[in-house]
């Protein structure tokens, strides 16, 4: 197939993206993890970011400390705005080559609603999954306490006010810990798109 296909994958913490990910790439999708090319981001980044956040920080080694950067960023809207202005631009730029280099594509991404590629996939598939479930998913993968985990599934509810209203259709994927459910799930929505 010659055909350019660009499956955009969200959801919210820990409703199962990476395990619908596994399965995109088992029917031939090449997974584009958006969170590591971020870190790549960053990397690329660096001296523009010591010289706004400055040297603080950079670990020892001369690599961003993600920690530290994060206590700077995060604590401000300003702040935060810079270190985006600073960073999403590499990284969305990343993220088009690596697009471009194969025909069929999976934009692994929690952020996806807010990057333009979003409007380029030809399908969404949106995960979801049962607060409870999602809470005992963060306690075990992230070793998280309730409360934290409440902070993250919060900060991320203006993400689904982003939708896109017009373009690529989304599915809704309910994935409440059945792997072979999931599986079939993910190969039934792409059966639409072939």
């Amino acid at each position: 197939m010659n055909m350019k296909t660009i499956v955009g994958l969200t959801g919210g913490y820990c409703s199962g993206k990476n395990e619908a990910a596994q399965t995109l790439a088992r029917e031939g999708f090449h997974l584009i993890d958006v969170d590591i090319l971020g870190h790549k981001a960053l990397e690329t980044s660096r001296e523009e970011l010591k010289r706004a956040f400055g040297p603080a920080i950079l670990s020892p080694d001369g690599r961003v400390n993600r920690r530290a950067l994060a206590d700077i960023v995060f604590s401000s809207s300003e702040e935060l705005q810079l270190h985006e202005a600073i960073v999403h631009p590499m990284m969305l730029s990343l993220l088009n080559q690596e697009i471009e280099a194969y025909p069929r594509v999976c934009i692994n991404a929690a952020l996806l609603y807010r990057f333009p590629q979003a409007k380029s996939c030809d399908l969404i598939i949106e995960m979801r999954a049962p607060f409870f479930i999602r809470v005992k998913r963060g306690q075990i993968r992230d070793g998280l306490g309730v409360r934290d985990i409440l902070r993250r599934i919060s900060n991320q509810h203006y993400l689904w006010d982003m939708r896109p209203t017009e373009g690529p259709k989304i599915v809704y994927i309910h994935n409440d810990g059945d792997l072979a459910a999931l599986d079939r799930a993910i190969k039934a929505v792409l059966e639409t798109l072939f």
